[in-house]
């Protein structure tokens, strides 16, 4: 199996990108799948969330010193690897991602480096998914020209609906400057749906997600289980394999594509 890249990405923050990749990851690591989740998001929540530390961005190796200083490096690349659990591996997010964007605007070639780091661990793994900061910047056209497919994860209101389009938008104007081929979406992710009957306006704001040319793969209702396991740093199949919120991810998982639906 080739590795699979995988962006997650909405310039709009607050819409469960780190919740989704932590629980995705950890639905394709319960299916057998080697799977690599990147936090470059200076905010650290998916290293938070998994009950790691930050790189030690003053003397150890980062992911922003790699890809400003060390692009060549394998070993370098690496080192920027930590063991989560079983199937489940983690480049942690560094506090000089926060420069990373105005560090990248004064490299040459600057939309390819991570790129030029991640190809490094091509092969070690079944699926990289990068969770991206809430921004349309540099350090996001980094991850476009990487990244082969996009899961948008996204909250039920029409402010998702209008950032939604406007990342559509950012990602065709890409490819048009730069002449490549853009990545796939793999779909939309609606996240923190309330418990409950939805209101009319939850109704038509999920009607519209499902009117756009991107299926939705995911709708994920709010669900204790999942802020517990986040809180002891797993992921829901850790805490509750057995639960309704781990078929859920998994359900999720099939429908993008990374799994088969026997698997």
């Amino acid at each position: 199996m080739t590795t699979t890249r995988d962006a997650l990405l909405n310039q709009k923050g607050g819409v469960g990108k780190s919740t989704t990749a932590l629980h995705l990851g950890g639905a394709l690591a319960a299916a057998g799948r080697r799977t690599l989740l990147v936090d470059l998001d200076p905010q650290a929540h998916l290293t938070e969330f998994l009950g790691m530390q930050q790189h030690d961005h003053k003397n150890g190796p980062t992911l922003p010193k790699a890809m400003l200083s060390h692009p060549s490096d394998r070993d370098y690349a690496l080192s920027l690897v930590r063991k989560h659990s079983e199937g489940l591996y983690v480049i942690p997010a560094s506090f000089d991602l926060f420069t990373l964007p105005r560090d990248l605007h004064a490299s040459r070639s600057n939309e390819d480096r991570l790129t030029w780091v991640l190809e490094h661990l091509d092969g070690l793994f079944d699926h990289v998914l990068v969770d991206c900061r809430p921004a349309l910047d540099i350090d996001t056209d980094n991850v476009l020209h990487w990244a082969t497919r996009v899961l948008v994860p996204v909250e039920l209101d029409t402010s998702s609906i209008k950032a939604l389009k406007l990342l559509i938008a950012q990602v065709r104007t890409l490819a048009e400057d730069t002449r490549r081929t853009p990545p796939e979406y793999r779909g939309i992710v609606i996240n923190r749906i309330p418990k409950g009957d939805p209101t009319l306006l939850d109704r038509q704001v999920r009607d519209a997600f499902h009117a756009l040319p991107i299926p939705v793969v995911g709708e994920v209702r709010m669900r204790d289980s999942l802020v517990r396991a986040k809180e002891k740093g797993q992921t829901i199949h850790q805490y509750d394999p057995n639960g309704d919120a781990a078929a859920m991810y998994h359900s999720m998982a099939v429908k993008a594509g990374f799994l088969e639906a026997s698997a």
